[in-house]
Protein backbone atom coordinates (compact mmCIF):
# COMPACT_ATOMS: atom_id res chain seq x y z
CA UNK A 1 0.00 0.00 0.00
CA UNK A 2 1.14 3.49 -0.76
CA UNK A 3 1.16 6.26 1.82
CA UNK A 4 -1.83 7.82 0.06
CA UNK A 5 -3.83 4.54 0.25
CA UNK A 6 -2.95 4.10 3.94
CA UNK A 7 -4.05 7.66 4.69
CA UNK A 8 -7.30 7.12 2.78
CA UNK A 9 -7.95 3.82 4.59
CA UNK A 10 -7.51 5.38 8.05
CA UNK A 11 -9.56 8.42 7.00
CA UNK A 12 -12.46 6.13 6.03
CA UNK A 13 -12.19 4.25 9.34
CA UNK A 14 -12.23 7.54 11.27
CA UNK A 15 -15.26 8.75 9.31
CA UNK A 16 -17.15 5.51 10.05
CA UNK A 17 -16.34 5.82 13.78
CA UNK A 18 -17.54 9.45 13.89
CA UNK A 19 -20.78 8.59 12.05
CA UNK A 20 -21.37 5.65 14.42
CA UNK A 21 -20.88 7.94 17.43
CA UNK A 22 -23.42 10.46 16.11
CA UNK A 23 -25.95 7.72 15.33
CA UNK A 24 -25.49 6.13 18.77
CA UNK A 25 -25.89 9.53 20.47
CA UNK A 26 -29.04 10.31 18.46
CA UNK A 27 -30.59 6.90 19.22
CA UNK A 28 -29.73 7.22 22.92
CA UNK A 29 -31.48 10.60 23.14
CA UNK A 30 -34.55 9.20 21.36
CA UNK A 31 -34.73 6.29 23.80
CA UNK A 32 -34.37 8.63 26.79
CA UNK A 33 -37.19 10.83 25.47
CA UNK A 34 -39.45 7.78 24.97
CA UNK A 35 -38.66 6.61 28.50
CA UNK A 36 -39.52 10.03 29.97
CA UNK A 37 -42.92 10.25 28.20
CA UNK A 38 -44.89 8.35 30.91
CA UNK A 39 -43.68 10.91 33.49
CA UNK A 40 -45.66 13.70 31.82
CA UNK A 41 -48.98 12.46 33.22
CA UNK A 42 -47.62 11.32 36.59
CA UNK A 43 -45.83 14.58 37.37
CA UNK A 44 -48.01 16.99 35.36
CA UNK A 45 -45.03 18.08 33.34
CA UNK A 46 -43.40 18.24 29.97
CA UNK A 47 -40.33 17.04 28.13
CA UNK A 48 -38.20 19.79 26.64
CA UNK A 49 -35.66 19.11 23.91
CA UNK A 50 -34.31 21.97 21.81
CA UNK A 51 -33.03 19.64 19.05
CA UNK A 52 -32.46 15.95 18.37
CA UNK A 53 -28.77 16.42 19.28
CA UNK A 54 -29.49 17.77 22.78
CA UNK A 55 -30.41 15.55 25.74
CA UNK A 56 -34.05 15.94 26.74
CA UNK A 57 -35.01 17.32 30.14
CA UNK A 58 -38.19 17.01 32.16
CA UNK A 59 -40.00 19.75 34.08
CA UNK A 60 -43.02 19.06 36.25
CA UNK A 61 -44.52 18.93 39.72
CA UNK A 62 -43.99 16.27 42.37
CA UNK A 63 -45.70 16.45 45.78
CA UNK A 64 -46.75 20.05 45.02
CA UNK A 65 -43.13 21.03 44.41
CA UNK A 66 -41.28 22.02 41.24
CA UNK A 67 -39.35 19.00 39.95
CA UNK A 68 -36.70 18.86 37.21
CA UNK A 69 -34.75 15.98 35.69
CA UNK A 70 -31.95 16.79 33.26
CA UNK A 71 -28.49 15.87 32.03
CA UNK A 72 -25.26 17.80 32.33
CA UNK A 73 -21.60 17.18 31.61
CA UNK A 74 -19.35 17.17 34.69
CA UNK A 75 -15.59 17.70 34.41
CA UNK A 76 -13.70 15.32 36.71
CA UNK A 77 -10.01 15.84 36.11
CA UNK A 78 -9.43 14.97 32.47
CA UNK A 79 -12.71 13.09 32.17
CA UNK A 80 -16.04 14.44 30.97
CA UNK A 81 -18.90 12.52 32.60
CA UNK A 82 -22.56 12.65 31.62
CA UNK A 83 -24.59 13.19 34.78
CA UNK A 84 -28.28 12.54 35.42
CA UNK A 85 -29.54 15.24 37.80
CA UNK A 86 -32.72 15.63 39.89
CA UNK A 87 -33.84 18.91 41.41
CA UNK A 88 -36.76 19.29 43.85
CA UNK A 89 -37.86 22.62 45.33
CA UNK A 90 -37.55 22.88 49.11
CA UNK A 91 -37.89 25.44 51.87
CA UNK A 92 -34.45 24.82 53.40
CA UNK A 93 -32.64 28.07 54.05
CA UNK A 94 -29.12 26.74 54.69
CA UNK A 95 -26.74 24.78 52.47
CA UNK A 96 -24.82 21.50 52.59
CA UNK A 97 -22.86 19.97 49.72
CA UNK A 98 -22.04 16.26 49.98
CA UNK A 99 -19.65 14.68 47.48
CA UNK A 100 -18.87 10.96 47.68
CA UNK A 101 -15.25 10.53 48.73
CA UNK A 102 -14.81 7.18 46.97
CA UNK A 103 -16.01 8.59 43.65
CA UNK A 104 -14.11 11.86 43.57
CA UNK A 105 -10.84 12.57 45.30
CA UNK A 106 -11.79 15.14 47.94
CA UNK A 107 -10.72 18.59 46.89
CA UNK A 108 -8.68 20.05 49.72
CA UNK A 109 -7.53 23.37 48.31
CA UNK A 110 -9.84 24.50 45.57
CA UNK A 111 -10.50 28.23 46.01
CA UNK A 112 -13.44 28.50 43.56
CA UNK A 113 -15.22 25.52 45.16
CA UNK A 114 -14.58 26.89 48.66
CA UNK A 115 -15.91 30.28 47.63
CA UNK A 116 -19.04 28.79 46.10
CA UNK A 117 -19.80 25.93 48.51
CA UNK A 118 -17.92 26.77 51.69
CA UNK A 119 -15.07 25.11 53.51
CA UNK A 120 -14.80 21.38 54.21
CA UNK A 121 -16.53 20.24 57.41
CA UNK A 122 -14.34 17.43 58.73
CA UNK A 123 -15.99 14.34 60.19
CA UNK A 124 -19.60 15.33 59.48
CA UNK A 125 -20.68 12.59 57.08
CA UNK A 126 -18.84 9.31 56.72
CA UNK A 127 -18.11 8.52 53.09
CA UNK A 128 -18.72 12.08 51.92
CA UNK A 129 -16.74 15.27 51.72
CA UNK A 130 -19.07 17.85 53.27
CA UNK A 131 -18.96 21.58 52.56
CA UNK A 132 -21.07 24.50 53.74
CA UNK A 133 -20.90 28.23 54.19
CA UNK A 134 -22.80 27.75 57.45
CA UNK A 135 -21.20 24.73 59.21
CA UNK A 136 -23.34 24.76 62.37
CA UNK A 137 -26.62 24.99 60.46
CA UNK A 138 -25.36 22.32 58.02
CA UNK A 139 -24.60 19.96 60.91
CA UNK A 140 -28.19 20.37 62.17
CA UNK A 141 -29.46 19.81 58.62
CA UNK A 142 -27.42 16.60 58.36
CA UNK A 143 -28.67 15.29 61.72
CA UNK A 144 -32.30 15.70 60.59
CA UNK A 145 -31.83 14.07 57.19
CA UNK A 146 -29.08 11.47 57.59
CA UNK A 147 -31.44 8.46 57.56
CA UNK A 148 -33.38 9.79 54.56
CA UNK A 149 -30.15 9.97 52.56
CA UNK A 150 -29.62 6.18 52.66
CA UNK A 151 -32.06 5.40 49.78
CA UNK A 152 -30.13 7.93 47.67
CA UNK A 153 -26.68 6.42 48.32
CA UNK A 154 -26.22 5.69 44.60
CA UNK A 155 -25.92 9.45 43.97
CA UNK A 156 -22.39 10.81 44.06
CA UNK A 157 -23.23 14.43 44.79
CA UNK A 158 -26.02 15.97 46.83
CA UNK A 159 -26.60 19.72 47.12
CA UNK A 160 -28.96 20.11 50.06
CA UNK A 161 -30.42 23.61 50.09
CA UNK A 162 -30.87 26.42 49.98
CA UNK A 163 -34.23 26.45 48.19
CA UNK A 164 -33.83 23.04 46.52
CA UNK A 165 -32.42 19.55 46.88
CA UNK A 166 -30.25 18.67 43.87
CA UNK A 167 -28.73 15.20 43.45
CA UNK A 168 -26.67 13.74 40.63
CA UNK A 169 -24.91 10.60 39.47
CA UNK A 170 -23.13 9.42 36.37
CA UNK A 171 -25.57 8.27 33.70
CA UNK A 172 -25.26 4.49 33.37
CA UNK A 173 -27.79 3.86 30.61
CA UNK A 174 -31.52 3.54 30.03
CA UNK A 175 -32.10 1.82 33.38
CA UNK A 176 -31.43 5.24 34.98
CA UNK A 177 -34.34 6.83 33.11
CA UNK A 178 -37.02 4.18 33.50
CA UNK A 179 -40.27 5.70 34.84
CA UNK A 180 -40.15 3.32 37.81
CA UNK A 181 -36.60 4.31 38.75
CA UNK A 182 -37.26 8.03 38.41
CA UNK A 183 -40.49 7.67 40.42
CA UNK A 184 -38.64 5.90 43.26
CA UNK A 185 -35.85 8.48 43.27
CA UNK A 186 -38.30 11.40 43.34
CA UNK A 187 -40.18 9.85 46.28
CA UNK A 188 -36.88 9.35 48.16
CA UNK A 189 -35.86 12.92 47.30
CA UNK A 190 -39.17 14.22 48.66
CA UNK A 191 -38.75 12.27 51.91
CA UNK A 192 -35.25 13.77 52.26
CA UNK A 193 -36.52 17.32 51.66
CA UNK A 194 -39.34 16.89 54.22
CA UNK A 195 -36.93 15.44 56.82
CA UNK A 196 -34.48 18.28 56.42
CA UNK A 197 -37.18 20.96 56.46
CA UNK A 198 -38.55 19.68 59.77
CA UNK A 199 -37.17 21.76 62.60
Amino acid sequence: MTLHEISLFFGIILLVVVIAMFVHSWLDKRRIRASLLPLAARFAGQIIQESVWVYPRFEGMAFDRRFDFFFTVVHAGRQHLLYAVYSLKSSMTTDLLLVKSEFYKPVAADAPLSEQSGEVIDGLCEGYQARSKHPEAAAALWSRGREAIEPLSQFTSLQLGPDAVVIGKTYDGLADVSPEKIGQDVEALHRLAVAMETA
